[in-house]
C-alpha cells in the first residue's frame, strides 16, 4: 500500500492522475526447483494495492520482490518483473489483477499516518536529489512487464520466471477458483452497468474509501 501511494505522489509530482486500488492479485508462482510450480498472489481473505494512470496504465513495482513476502511457503521463489502494464483490459493467462474499490492514501490509525509521511518525505527527497543531481544516461531500467509484447520479448530472451510460467501452464494450470469467479462477477457488472460487490467488506477499517 505504501508503495502504490508513493507512486501515486510521484506521478503527481510529474502531472500525472492515478489513484490507489485494492484487489486481487493472481499470478504463475515458480522456483528454482523446476518441479514445484503454483498460483501465487492474494485474494480471498487476503489483498493487494497497486496505482493506475489516467491512461489506463496499471503499476505494481513492488511485486518484483513477492518472493520476499514472510509468508512464502519457500525460500527459491523466482521473482516476476516488476509491472507496468499498458492495457488493464487485457491480461495473459499467467496473471491476473481484479480490483474491488480505489481508495484515499490514508490510514484511520494516526501512528501508521506518520509512518507513511515520513516514507514520503525519503521518496520526495530522492526524486528531488535524482531531479537535481542526475542525468538521463545514468538511468537503468531492469526487466519490466509493459504488455503482451513485452512478455515475448522477455520469454525469447530467457526470463527465468517467464519460461518457468509458460511450463507451469503448458501442464495444464487454471486460475483457482476463486479468482475465476471473481472475474467473472467482475465481468457480469460490467455488462451490466453496475459496480460489483466488494469482496473486502472486512478491511474496511483498514484505509479510506476513495
Amino acid at each position: 500500500m505504501q508503495s502504490s501511494i508513493a507512486v501515486q505522489r510521484l506521478l503527481g509530482r510529474l502531472g500525472i492522475a492515478s489513484r490507489v486500488w485494492l484487489g486481487a492479485f493472481c499470478a504463475a508462482e515458480v522456483f528454482e526447483n523446476p518441479n514445484v510450480a503454483g498460483w501465487g498472489g492474494f485474494w480471498g481473505d487476503d489483498h493487494h494495492a497497486w496505482t493506475t494512470t489516467e491512461f489506463y496504465e496499471l503499476v505494481d513495482l513492488p511485486v518484483g520482490e513477492m518472493t520476499k513476502h514472510p509468508r512464502s511457503a519457500r525460500s527459491d521463489g523466482i521473482p516476476m518483473p516488476p509491472l507496468w502494464w499498458d492495457d488493464i483490459s487485457q491480461w495473459p493467462p499467467v496473471l491476473r489483477y481484479l480490483p474491488d474499490r480505489a481508495v484515499e492514501p490514508a490510514f484511520p490509525d494516526p501512528a501508521d499516518m506518520e509512518d507513511l509521511a515520513r516514507f514520503l518525505e525519503r521518496v520526495d527527497q530522492s526524486f528531488d536529489e535524482r531531479l537535481a543531481s542526475g542525468s538521463v544516461e545514468a538511468v537503468r531500467f531492469g526487466p519490466m512487464l509493459h504488455g503482451a509484447d513485452s512478455m515475448n520479448e522477455l520469454h525469447n530472451t530467457g526470463h527465468p520466471w517467464l519460461e518457468r510460467a509458460s511450463l507451469f501452464l503448458d501442464r495444464g494450470a487454471v486460475l483457482p477458483p476463486w479468482i475465476q469467479e471473481r472475474e467473472q462477477e467482475l465481468i457480469a457488472a460490467h455488462r451490466a452497468g453496475q459496480r460489483a460487490r466488494s469482496r473486502l467488506s472486512h478491511v474496511t477499517g483498514e484505509v479510506r474509501n476513495g
